[in-house]
């Protein structure tokens, strides 16, 4: 999580268009604590970072994507 925290703070208003595409409110991702499984492959497309790293415990998952 700590890298998608780095990229809204290097990225002002990022997290409200990341909400927007995942059609979810900013309030809801700025409570998320991991990104959820559902949505680690958009929020990975959208930002560029590798979905594996935005979720390690679940690497496996997304060997293939990321």
């Amino acid at each position: 999580m700590e890298h998608l925290i780095a990229y809204f703070k290097a990225n002002r208003g990022k997290q409200r268009e990341l909400a927007e595409h995942l059609g979810l409110y900013p309030s809801t991702v700025s409570q998320w604590k991991n990104v959820p499984l559902d949505y680690v492959v958009k929020v990975s497309q959208f930002t560029g970072i590798p979905a594996k790293t935005l979720r390690p415990d679940a690497a496996a998952i997304f060997a293939e994507t990321a």
